[in-house]
């Protein structure tokens, strides 16, 4: 079903939520990860699609919850991934610093003459 003004929780809204939380991260690091991304999508989602049916509910709706669990599941795994870039940046540095000094000497070995 789509929305009179357009789709209001489509994959750019979402996009938009999740690049959102990663900026209001940095900005903010310590805050939990569940405030930013509650802020990001009433930032970045119509209202319409979320505050009125909250009214409506009069608890936080089944879609703000479905909309707020996606932002939160592709934050958490693009944050994962950075992590896991990181890590074997590391690695692939310390190999690379390490190098000289895992090559075998440059003389070879002989017995003395006799």
């Amino acid at each position: 079903m789509t929305h009179e003004y357009g789709d209001p929780f489509n994959e750019q809204a979402i996009a938009a939520a999740v690049a959102r939380t990663l900026a209001l991260r940095n900005e903010a690091p310590g805050q939990s990860l569940e405030v930013h991304v509650e802020q990001a999508v009433h930032e970045c989602i119509c209202s319409c699609a979320i505050d009125i049916e909250d009214s409506i509910e009069h608890r936080r709706s089944g879609i703000h919850e479905t909309l707020v669990r996606e932002v939160s599941g592709q934050v958490e795994r693009q944050l994962a991934r950075a992590e896991a870039n990181e890590r074997n940046q590391e690695v692939d540095e310390a190999s690379e610093e390490s190098f000289p000094a895992s090559d075998p000497p440059g003389w070879i070995w002989e017995r003395p003459s006799h």
